[in-house]
């Protein structure tokens, strides 16, 4: 991310008028402080105080009684990454500009928290370097649904227009304007289209190592709802905002290289060339599938999605075929893997964090365990509920130890308290109140 500064020199800091100290909670939104001008080079030397316990909220700012040690409501460090600080211009106002630099969570004597999710993420990509000598690049393929924020219409019209130039023509002026906002950041995007709903469009960029893939992907997510809510429209990745057929995704397309820069998926003497080493990335994936799923489908409203069309429902894999939940794609002496199973809702750290933790779980085993290509009657059934994911990966010991016990036990008690239960209180009889609980919950939050 080229906007990304090795330190502060490549930014003029006096350039911005309030800088904005994020750390991202565990729904992937945008928790932090904002910091005027005159105090900018304080705050990013010695970092500020924050209440924690926000990380831990719901996606409208729900809190939880049950996560006894966030009771006190305590404050922890929060130590800028010099190294994140970008401008924001989707923030400025009139001649104000602003900037956002990304924190670390530290406790008292100054070590990492652990329940900061880009700290995990951290952490899990120290382990497969220092481990297995490997890097990761991720390119996310971003989807979501952008409605006028007074009637709810579609922007673009009431049909669907997959990859219909024709129908994108009247609303191109404010797709341009958002690559130029995001460009100015530094998060290029390599392609923009309309996608098969009304209203639903499509984002992609390039690969980036590691960590950057992770805060580039925080950044669009952000950038596109406040780029559009300032134009009257709302933006949202909630999965399906219809509840029927507006099914939006996060699909994650990674890699592994080695020191030498070489794809660790590449072996040239293999069937589609793809490595062993691939194989059991993608044997791990798919062994831990039904756990990731509550990291990649975090909400209530994610399992609309899931067994529709190019969605998964089985941990099932294949070279280039749509319907599997993993799917090797094999181009121009080059090998990657996309993970179809993420949702447009999840966190982007947690749904790298658990393909981490899943795919080293491959790479460590005895044994590879692969099952054939597109085996659906023999493919274990994904969830069919949140409750039913929390309860997998509650379940799944390699999960809970890679990810962290203490951040696994309270994502599950945020989760259920905050969501299952709060639903159950509703109880919603019909779809249309279902529907309509959903909606209130996720749409402008998410």
């Amino acid at each position: 991310m080229s906007a990304v500064a090795e330190d502060t020199g490549e930014i003029n800091l006096d350039s911005f008028d309030y800088v904005h100290m994020v750390i991202p909670d565990v729904n992937g939104l945008a928790r932090g402080r904002v910091v005027p001008k005159r105090f900018v080079r304080q705050k990013l030397s010695t970092g500020v105080n924050g209440n924690y316990s926000v990380l831990m909220y719901g996606p409208n700012s729900e809190t939880t009684k049950k996560i006894e040690e966030m009771n006190a409501s305590e404050n922890r460090k929060w130590k800028p990454d010099l190294s994140t600080l970008i401008p924001t211009p989707w923030c400025d106002s009139q001649s104000r500009r602003t900037a956002s630099v990304l924190c670390n969570l530290l406790t008292r004597d100054g070590t990492p928290d652990g329940l900061s999710t880009r700290d995990i993420v951290q952490q899990l990509l120290g382990k497969l370097r220092d481990k297995f000598g490997l890097t990761l690049k991720v390119a996310f393929e971003f989807e979501f649904v952008v409605l006028k924020e007074d009637t709810q219409e579609p922007l673009g019209g009431n049909t669907g227009h997959f990859l219909d130039l024709r129908r994108m023509e009247s609303d191109l002026d404010i797709f341009y304007d958002l690559c130029e906002t995001l460009e100015k950041a530094g998060l290029h995007v390599t392609l923009f289209s309309t996608e098969s709903c009304p209203g639903q469009w499509e984002l992609n960029f390039d690969p980036l190592d590691d960590i950057k893939a992770a805060d580039m992907a925080f950044h669009v997510k952000n950038a596109v709802k406040i780029f559009f809510k300032r134009r009257g429209y709302t933006a949202t990745f909630m999965s399906v905002p219809d509840g029927k057929e507006w099914t939006s995704g996060l699909h994650l397309n990674h890699s592994l290289w080695t020191a030498a820069g070489q794809n660790a998926m590449v072996d040239d003497q293999r069937k589609d060339a793809i490595s062993d080493l691939a194989l059991r990335w993608n044997a791990g994936i798919l062994k831990h599938a039904r756990a990731l799923t509550a990291l990649c489908c975090p909400t209530i409203n994610c399992y609309r999605r899931l067994d529709q069309v190019a969605c998964p429902s089985e941990n099932t894999w294949a070279v280039e075929h749509r319907t599997g939940m993993n799917r090797f794609k094999v181009e121009n002496n080059n090998v990657y893997l996309e993970s179809r199973l993420p949702s447009a809702a999840a966190n982007p750290y947690l749904a790298i964090a658990g393909h981490l933790a899943a795919g080293m779980a491959g790479l460590e085993a005895a044994e590879i365990e692969l099952p054939p290509e597109m085996d659906t009657a023999n493919a274990q059934k994904l969830p069919t509920s949140l409750g039913e994911a929390l309860d997998f990966l509650e379940q799944d010991e390699v999960m809970v130890e890679t990810l962290g016990r203490r951040f696994v036990s309270y994502f599950l008690i945020a989760k259920r308290d905050l969501e299952l239960d709060q639903y159950s209180l509703v109880s919603p009889d019909t779809e249309e109140e279902k529907i309509r609980h959903e909606r209130n919950k996720y749409l402008v939050s998410l």
